[in-house]
């Protein structure tokens, strides 16, 4: 795992921006905005209100939020066993549901790439949910366009093709996700778009993030293919509340 800068073509994430990055997971994590450190030991954040059970590793380093109880059982297990999921499954027990594994990325530039056309981008909703409604129900879940307010859709003559989109965490980080008409894929459209808002996103002066789910191999390629830095990894089980 690469917690520094980008070593490959076009990929940057400079040192100077770990810290805005840790600022806003620290936050979302409820913990104190300083927690994360370079040196530091495991973080433990206890939120009884919480509605999940979260490791996050970033730059090395990990962190457990969610209620006193569960973070307290989970405390001494190792980070590749948290980070794997199965073992936030189990302390959860019968609650647990929708476990969710990935790799954290990060950037803080990306080099303009002008296309051989002007592309015709809706900032619709309409747009972005007919495109929702041909791509299967999973891999809309995985995208979470509808959770995002920024939407960038791709139209063609026959409709939508791509969508990217991005919401901001904690006034820092635009959390980037992108969604493919199936019939659409391996034609770079879903690059083309991801730039496309991730430049939008870093003009406003946010980092981007990209979360790709760990089983997701076209997630992980576009990641690869934008040049986002893979700096940290996430497992989070949801509590089911009654």
């Amino acid at each position: 795992m690469n917690s520094g800068a980008g070593t490959g073509s076009g990929r940057t994430f400079h040192l100077g921006s770990r810290g805005i990055v840790r600022l806003a997971w620290a936050r979302r994590l409820g913990l104190p905005d300083l927690a994360f450190s370079d040196d530091g030991g495991r973080l433990l954040g206890c939120r009884d209100s919480a509605f999940s059970l979260t490791a996050v590793e970033l730059f090395g380093q990990l962190a457990l939020s969610g209620p006193t109880e569960l973070v307290e059982a989970a405390a001494d297990l190792a980070d590749d066993e948290l980070l794997a999921g199965g073992a936030l499954l189990r302390l959860v027990g019968h609650g647990a549901h929708g476990l969710s594994t990935g790799v954290l990325g990060f950037v803080d530039d990306l080099p303009v790439l002008q296309p051989d056309a002007e592309p015709e981008v809706s900032r619709g909703n309409p747009e972005a949910i007919e495109l929702e409604t041909l791509c299967p129900p999973d891999d809309v879940s995985s995208a979470g366009i509808e959770r995002r307010e920024h939407r960038f859709t791709l139209m063609l003559p026959d409709g939508p093709a791509a969508c990217a989109a991005y919401t901001v965490r904690e006034g820092l980080i635009a959390d980037l996700g992108v969604l493919v008409a199936p019939t659409l894929r391996r034609r770079g459209l879903g690059t083309l778009m991801a730039r496309l808002a991730a430049h939008e996103a870093l003009a406003e002066g946010y980092l981007v993030q990209l979360e790709a789910q760990a089983q997701n191999v076209g997630a992980l390629k576009l990641a690869d293919a934008l040049g986002v830095v893979p700096s940290g990894r996430i497992a989070s089980v949801q509590l089911r509340h009654t």
